[in-house]
Order: C-alpha cells, then structure tokens, then sequence
C-alpha cells in the first residue's frame, strides 16, 4: 500500500466532521433594554404615588391658621393660669413679650425687637404705625410693666394681675380698631 492510500483510507475512515461544533459568533444581549425599562416603571410608579399623595392633600380641609389676636389672648390666658407660679419680673416679662409680639403682627411696628425706652424714644420724635389710642395704652402698660420688672416693690407680685388685664384690654381695643368697618387702621406717621 502506498502513502496515498493509506491517507486515504484514514480519511475514510475517521468519523464525519461531527466532532467538531461550529461556533457561530454573536453579539451579549445588551443591558440597555433592561435598563431603560426599569427606569420607566419606577417613574411610573413614583408618579402615581406622587398623584396619591397629592390628591390626598388637596381633599384635606385648609389648616386654619390662628390670628395674632388669637395667639395674644392664648398666650395671656395661659399666663394668667400660670400666674401664681412665676415671679413677677417673668410674669410681666411674659405679658410685655406677648403683648409686642401681637402689636409687630397686627401692625407691623417694629415695637417688638425695642426695649421700653427705645419704643417711648422712637413714639416722641418720630411717631409708630400703630394707632394713637394703641400707642397711649401701650405707653401706659410698658410703664407699668417697667415698674413691677425693676421696681423691686414688696407689692410687685399684686401689680401683675391688673397688669395682665391691661394687656388683654389693649388687645381687645387693638382688635376692635383693626376691624373698622372702612377697612382702614388709623395710623399715626
């Protein structure tokens, strides 16, 4: 037998090409798809959850806000339950605070952030924006208050009820003022 046929007939008799798998080459299934897929149902989640909430607050009554003449009465009402359990420089400190604290809110005079001779100075040469009958009551009170804070009087402690009821009087006078019926404060310049 010659080299030929011997190659031959080794051809032949080796088994068919099966042997071998044919890999075909192709590309990753990208990430993408997934991705934006995902994207897409988490902000469709986040905006029905976002229309949930608020459809929720809008269904929600108005939250009622309180008056600055409501704070002040609250506040002057507590205080005088309070009355008993604090000394008369914080008991008047307390009313004196409340008391500008509404004035500030309700005319927007800066009253609240001047000690007392600051007010009297700047109310003498240059007049404030709350109304004059305001301003003489205020006048009166911030006295008043000046004296049981400093004075040191023996008797200070039954000066803090009357005033106390001079405050909610100012308070009361200062709504009726702000609640004429032409819809005008009179204010001073």
């Amino acid at each position: 037998m010659s080299g030929f046929h011997i190659i031959s007939s080794l051809a032949q008799a080796a088994p068919p090409d099966e042997l071998y798998d044919i890999v075909v080459l192709e590309p990753e299934k990208s990430i993408w798809p997934l991705v934006i897929f995902i994207s897409l149902a988490c902000l469709l989640v986040g905006g029905l959850i976002w229309m949930g909430i608020y459809l929720l607050r809008s269904r929600r009554q108005p939250v009622r806000r309180e008056t600055p003449a409501g704070v002040a009465l609250r506040r002057l009402r507590e205080l005088e339950q309070s009355h008993g359990d604090l000394d008369p420089n914080h008991f008047s400190l307390a009313v004196s605070e409340t008391l500008k604290d509404f004035l500030s809110a309700t005319f927007g005079d800066p009253v609240r952030f001047e000690t007392t001779q600051e007010f009297l100075s700047r109310v003498s040469w240059q007049g404030s924006k709350l109304p004059s009958a305001a301003q003489q009551s205020l006048k009166d009170f911030l006295v008043a208050a000046e004296e049981v804070k400093f004075g040191h009087a023996p008797d200070a402690k039954q000066k803090t009820l009357p005033l106390l009821h001079r405050a909610n009087e100012l308070v009361s006078l200062c709504r009726t003022i702000s609640s004429e019926p032409s819809g005008k404060v009179p204010r001073r310049s």
